[in-house]
């Protein structure tokens, strides 16, 4: 067996391994794009090569090789390796992606070095305990109890605990006794839920924080939004509770994606999702923005909900999109009844952030794209 040294090569000249015996989810493969758009790929981790038949096939490094064409990257690292036998090569296939050693997850909750690591994020699930049937008995009525138990922001009992040794426990009791199936009183022939005029939140707390980006074990979050990718907050409509007893005072509505291909049916149970669960956070005292960004055809859907007078409302600003965040503020007016409401602009670049100075809205810059410059 020969290895030469790493070398940069180009994605296009790299082929997947036939009958690749490992998998990847949608979850997971969008894990691994995260990953390299926040650190880049990674030079001690080349792409195993071999040249077969003139093609040049990826021993390890197949799912990463998707993430590279996904984000549209040109070169990787790589090494070449030739000679190698058939053991060989099976075993630089299986054994690059086997892990020997295992987690001392006591360490990584107590080491300060770990504390705002987003384990979640990075495909590290904690061992979970055993729930109880009074924590598995109350769910919401958009949650599907016969799916699999996604398990990534459910109890795995390494909460901290700020309010003593039976507090958080009372707490989150609290918060399991609100969530039920409940209907709540609505204005429109969807019935989706009313939000409440008196838990609208007003200026933004810091930290102001995605939810995901950062640990979700953190405690000093004030307010948290959703501008990421859905699968990172999907289990939050399943339970709640991690983000409840985060200690956050306020959140934007997650930003379920809705697109102008989207079915209108299902466009519609996305609002309805996003509100039910924002009007559950309001009645367990967490105040709440209105998600705005929506696409055009779903604008009147989502007005549905947000009572007259309602002022605090959020929306993505995109580069090239300067007409859409003129809509939203118009959406904005309309139901504050207000020439300069409380609407605050997540990103979008110089035009976006312009726009914002000259009507008065607040601008605040985009942390994950930001970090990725």
């Amino acid at each position: 067996m020969k290895c030469e040294p790493m070398k940069y090569r180009k994605v296009a000249d790299l082929h997947p391994l036939p009958n690749n015996p490992r998998t990847i989810d949608k979850d997971g493969l969008a894990r691994v794009v995260d990953s390299i758009k926040l650190n880049g790929f990674w030079e001690h981790r080349p792409m195993a090569l071999e040249e077969q038949d003139g093609r040049l096939i990826v021993l390890d490094g197949n799912q990463r090789l998707k993430a590279v064409k996904r984000l549209k990257i040109k070169e990787v690292p790589t090494v070449l390796y030739s000679e190698l036998s058939d053991d060989e090569r099976t075993d630089l296939i299986l054994r690059s992606n086997i892990n020997n050693g295992e987690w001392d997850f006591g360490a990584l909750q107590t080491d300060p070095a770990f504390e705002d690591i987003d384990f979640g994020f990075i495909g590290l699930d904690f061992p979970k305990e055993k729930k109880t049937a009074s924590k598995t008995a109350t769910l919401a009525p958009f949650d599907n109890s016969d799916d699999e138990d996604e398990g990534d922001d459910n109890d795995n009992g390494n909460e901290p605990d700020d309010d003593g040794e039976n507090g958080g426990d009372d707490k989150e009791a609290f918060y399991r006794s609100m969530l039920k199936d409940v209907l709540y009183e609505s204005d429109n022939i969807y019935e989706i839920p009313n939000l409440l005029l008196e838990m609208q939140a007003g200026k933004v707390e810091l930290p102001l924080t995605p939810w995901g980006a950062n640990s979700r074990l953190r405690k000093d979050v004030a307010t948290y939004h959703f501008y990421v990718d859905d699968y990172r907050f999907e289990a939050l409509f399943k339970d709640p509770i991690k983000l409840l007893t985060s200690g956050c005072k306020a959140v934007v509505e997650p930003n379920c994606s809705c697109h102008d291909q989207t079915p209108i049916a299902y466009g519609i149970s996305l609002i309805y999702k996003k509100r039910w669960l924002c009007r559950y956070l309001q009645e367990c005292g967490i105040k709440v923005y209105a998600d705005l960004n929506v696409a055009h055809k779903f604008i009147e859907y989502n007005k549905m909900g947000i009572p007259k007078g309602y002022n605090a409302f959020f929306t993505r600003g995109l580069d090239g999109w300067l007409e859409s965040l003129k809509s939203d503020l118009q959406v904005a007016q309309e139901i504050s009844g207000l020439e300069r409401p409380n609407l605050v602009v997540y990103g979008g670049g110089y035009e976006i952030q312009d726009f914002c100075r000259r009507h008065g809205l607040l601008y605040i810059h985009d942390f994950i794209n930001a970090k990725k410059k």
